[in-house]
């Protein structure tokens, strides 16, 4: 344990002197806040009074569920899963390729083993000190878009009402999800020896594989019934192929951040069948409950954290 708690302390130590730490933080604390409170005042200056604004409600409904204190700290929450490749991914990757691939990079996994001989601590404690790097991004981002929301009930008419509780529970579990992505990034940067191409491999692998799966689904399938599939019909794999979104890695990543979207597009999407065959669908998981993505994304940080301890303690470092 000791042992551990002096790589996180150094790696701590190394990873706050990066550059690209205080890039993220900028674009994350800042860029986006003040873009969040800046359109929401262009919005309420050319749509007051309009026809959209025929109540009344249409502005201060809208400024408060995007740009009051709670709203933009959701806006800060969601809006980086919905980019692509995600904002989440592009920190992870460039956090993890620093802990991990650059060490091989420079030469220097051969140092570190001798100053901490247990592998297992040298590995772990770097991860740890990677997701509390995480952690730290996605903290100052929840008070900046605050603060910014602060800001803005000056002139925007917001207020702070809405349920906190919940949306610092979505927080907690995006953050938690992030340290699977973390164990994937350092998988595949380890594995492949290659900073670069773990960096890409971790940006488009799994939309990749989930993007042929559906190619495959929607061209082959299981209909209908031939000879060639009649043996999985018979043993009800169509209910497997058709049910196994629910269990992708994407979907169930990015699902506390996106699910804050959902007010703003359906008044409870699971119910509605309308909904369910939307396009938005697809984007907040349609089906997907906050728990089961918990145990989906536990599940893959298990299998990624025993292979990337399997091949760590087995595979030459030099």
């Amino acid at each position: 344990m000791k042992a551990m708690l002096r790589v996180i302390r150094a790696e701590w130590f190394k990873g706050i002197r990066k550059r690209r730490l205080y890039v993220l933080a900028g674009l994350w604390w800042v860029l986006l806040p003040v873009l969040t409170i800046s359109l929401a005042r262009v919005f309420q200056v050319n749509v007051t009074g309009s026809f959209l604004d025929e109540t009344g409600l249409v502005v201060q409904t809208t400024l408060q569920a995007l740009a009051s204190p709670l709203g933009a700290a959701q806006v800060a929450l969601a809006m980086p899963a919905f980019l692509s490749p995600s904002a989440y991914v592009l920190a992870v990757t460039l956090l993890v390729a620093a802990a991990i691939g650059e060490e091989r990079t420079h030469n220097m996994w051969k140092t570190t083993l001798v100053a901490a001989p247990s592998r297992l601590a040298v590995l772990w404690g770097k991860l740890i000190a990677v997701q509390l790097q995480l952690g730290a991004l996605t903290l100052g981002a929840f008070l900046t878009s605050v603060l910014a929301g602060a800001i803005g009930t000056m002139f925007l008419g917001t207020t702070w009402q809405g349920n906190w509780g919940s949306l610092l529970g979505l927080y907690l579990q995006q953050w938690g999800h992030l340290f699977t992505l973390t164990l994937f990034a350092g998988l595949l940067i380890f594995v492949l020896r290659n900073v670069t191409l773990g960096i890409v491999a971790t940006f488009f692998l799994p939309a990749l594989i989930e993007g042929l799966y559906s190619i495959w689904q929607a061209t082959v399938g299981f209909q209908p019934l031939n000879r060639f599939n009649a043996l999985f019909q018979a043993l009800e794999l169509q209910r497997t192929l058709e049910s196994l979104p629910r269990w992708f890695l994407t979907s169930n990543l990015y699902f506390p951040a996106r699910s804050t979207a959902e007010p703003l597009l359906s008044q409870g999407f699971t119910a509605d069948p309308e909904f369910q065959s939307s396009p938005f669908a697809s984007l907040l998981g349609s089906d997907l409950t906050l728990m089961h993505s918990a145990w989906v994304m536990l599940g893959y940080a298990v299998v990624f954290g025993g292979l990337l301890t399997w091949a760590f303690l087995r595979r030459d470092v030099s």
